[in-house]
């Protein structure tokens, strides 16, 4: 029996975890070769460890920055907040390729790029890769963080971009 395109195992999961709410930022890195800046949107990202303070990112191995980044071997992850979601518009489709980095607030931080005022930007030396499926897992040892302190930080959930706010306020 065939199923309908829509109801294959992939998509079914594709489905499932549009509602499951994730963090959402731009994993910004450098080509060694040519020290320009590289950099993808993504909500695959997570805390692995405190001791040692380490960060778990997915890259499929199809995607422009995936190369350089492993070659590079590190990473920075830049939190959004709300009046920088206009950040993630570039890094979203192929056509805005050109405009991703061209934005005052990229600065580097050594030779990774980051975002200048964002909530948060985790910079991380790689320590483990696991290939698995489509995509690369990089733990990376975090080792220099900036924070403004904000708790305005973009998540993606339901399809849409937003923000977590607590139940209660009082």
């Amino acid at each position: 029996m065939t199923q309908p395109p829509d109801s294959t195992l992939d998509n079914q999961l594709k489905q499932v975890l549009r509602h499951l709410p994730a963090p959402v930022g731009i994993v910004s890195s450098y080509d060694p070769e040519t020290g320009e800046p590289v950099g993808l949107a993504m909500s695959a990202l997570m805390p692995v460890s405190l001791e040692p303070c380490s960060m778990a990112i997915a890259i499929n191995r199809a995607g422009s920055a995936h190369d350089a980044m492993i070659r590079a071997g590190r990473f920075c992850i830049n939190l959004l907040d709300s009046p920088r979601q206009d950040y993630l518009t570039p890094f979203a489709s192929f056509a805005g390729r050109a405009d991703r980095f061209t934005h005052p607030d990229w600065h580097q931080h050594g030779p990774v790029w980051f975002i200048s005022g964002a909530p948060a930007n985790i910079f991380c030396d790689v320590r483990e890769r696991l290939a698995y499926g489509t995509h690369d897992l990089l733990i990376g040892e975090v080792y220099d963080l900036l924070s403004t302190g904000g708790d305005d930080i973009l998540g993606w959930a339901n399809g849409a971009l937003g923000r977590l706010s607590p139940l209660n306020q009082g």
